[in-house]
C-alpha cells in the first residue's frame, strides 16, 4: 500500500506566484453594468440588424386569401403548424398558406420592426411557441403596444401551455382561432 502524498498546492503549501486578483473579472453588479450598457446599445442591436440584414426570420405571405391576419411562430414548429393549417383547409401540401406566417428561425433577440411591421393592420395575430411563460407572445404584447399597434393577440389563451406541441395540439388551438376570426 502507498502512503498519502500531500498536494503540491494547498493552503499549507502555497502556489510561488499566485494569479492576480482583478476586480473587473467577477460576475455581478457593479462590475457587469458596464457589460449590460454594452449589450443593450450595441450587441443586441448589431443583432437584430444582422438577423433583418440576412433573413434568417421568413415572412410568407400566403396566398393572399387571409392576408388580414397573421401567425408567428418558433422555426422549428413551422412543420406541424402546416400541417395543422391544411387539416383546416388553410393550406395545401407544398407549403402554400391561405394566412400569412412569420417563421421566427431566431427568437432571440425578437426583431422590433419585422414584427411590427407583419402584425400592423391584422384582424388578429396567432403566436405558436413551446413552453411557458409565453415569453415571446409576452414580448410581442409589449413591443406592440408601446408602437400603439392594437392588433389582438392570442396564443397560449388558445394552444396548450406545456407538452410537446404536435398537429393535434395544434390543430386544436387553431381550431379556436379559426372559430372566432374566419
Amino acid at each position: 500500500a502507498t502512503a498519502n502524498i500531500a498536494p503540491a498546492i494547498s493552503t499549507r503549501e502555497l502556489m510561488s506566484d499566485p494569479a492576480g486578483f482583478d476586480y473587473m473579472r467577477l460576475a455581478h453588479p457593479p462590475v457587469t453594468f458596464r457589460q449590460e450598457k454594452l449589450k443593450g446599445e450595441e450587441r443586441i442591436p448589431a443583432a437584430r440588424r444582422y438577423i433583418a440584414l440576412n433573413g434568417l426570420n421568413e415572412s410568407l405571405a400566403g396566398n393572399g386569401e387571409h392576408a388580414d391576419l397573421g401567425i408567428v411562430v418558433q422555426g422549428g414548429l413551422f412543420n406541424a403548424l402546416q400541417r395543422a393549417l391544411q387539416l383546416h383547409g388553410l393550406a395545401d401540401a407544398f407549403g402554400e398558406s391561405a394566412i400569412p406566417i412569420l417563421v421566427l428561425n431566431v427568437t432571440c433577440p425578437l426583431v422590433p420592426d419585422q414584427l411590427a411591421d407583419f402584425c400592423s393592420g391584422k384582424r388578429a395575430v396567432l403566436v405558436v411557441e413551446e413552453g411557458q411563460p409565453e415569453y415571446i407572445e409576452q414580448e410581442i404584447a409589449t413591443l406592440l403596444r408601446r408602437r400603439d399597434i392594437q392588433t389582438p393577440l392570442h396564443g397560449k389563451d388558445l394552444i396548450p401551455l406545456a407538452g410537446e406541441l404536435g398537429v393535434e395540439a395544434l390543430s386544436g388551438g387553431l381550431a379556436g382561432w379559426v372559430a372566432r376570426y374566419l
